[in-house]
């Protein structure tokens, strides 16, 4: 199965890309219809499959839908989109063990929500796209861990030789909601796109507990101001 993008979300997002770089005040009233539109969802799931990936909190497999039936599912998820009563699931965290030491946070959503999230990506990473840097590398189209290195090896080779490094410590724990939607609101005036990020940003987080019994518990929700899980395609 090809994972190329189709060519007529292709001819879509050049014409985000185009209106976003001629313009840098442009904002975009009307792209809600475009993320339930029925070949960017298709091609979204077809995406997230390829990605793979764990259950959500609902443990529902790739496995168990296509035996109940792909495409009667994206329908039913359309629908719930055209209808605005889609509403995400928890977001399941488990923790992986770092490189250097330690163990960091992994936010995993249900597949309908990465399905979903991949959609959103499709229609809003163009606009957004034309706002960046060329020096900018990370969560980029076409851009991958290496091209950043290659870069640095060239520059060296030009006798530049300072280097500073800096981090923004635990930034997907503490991104502020409000100032990350009003970034988002200075090219995205669609209501009901910020409806869906606010839902995403708001979305509880499932945890395991420690102990024998490993108690689940809920944390976030409606009440949070601040983090989002890393893991979700909507995270970058």
């Amino acid at each position: 199965m090809s994972l190329e993008t189709p060519e007529k979300i292709r001819s879509l997002q050049r014409k985000l890309y185009c209106e976003a770089k001629a313009e840098s005040a442009f904002r975009f009233y009307l792209l809600y219809d475009k993320i339930h539109r029925e070949d960017i969802l298709h091609h979204a799931y077809e995406l997230a499959r390829a990605n793979a990936g764990a259950p959500g909190v609902d443990g529902e497999s790739f496995a168990a839908i296509a035996a109940s039936g792909e495409e009667e599912w994206l329908a039913g998820l359309r629908q719930e989109l055209i209808t605005k009563t889609y509403r995400p699931a928890p977001v399941r965290r488990v923790m992986i063990p770092k490189p250097g030491g330690g163990e960091r946070p992994l936010g995993i959503p249900t597949i309908r929500d990465r399905v979903v999230q991949t959609a959103a990506k499709l229609v809003l990473e163009p606009i957004f796209e034309a706002d960046l840097e060329d020096s900018a590398y990370g969560y980029r189209p076409g851009r991958g861990g290496t091209d950043p290195v290659k870069e640095v090896h060239r520059l060296l080779g030009r006798g530049y030789t300072d280097v500073v490094d800096a981090d923004l410590s635990k930034y997907f724990d503490t991104i502020p909601h409000s100032e990350l939607l009003k970034s988002v609101a200075r090219r995205i005036v669609d209501r009901h796109v910020l409806w869906l990020i606010k839902m995403w940003l708001k979305a509880p987080v499932e945890e395991t507990g420690g102990g024998g019994e490993g108690k689940r518990r809920m944390t976030g929700g409606k009440s949070s101001t601040r983090g989002t899980p890393q893991g979700g395609v909507a995270a970058p």
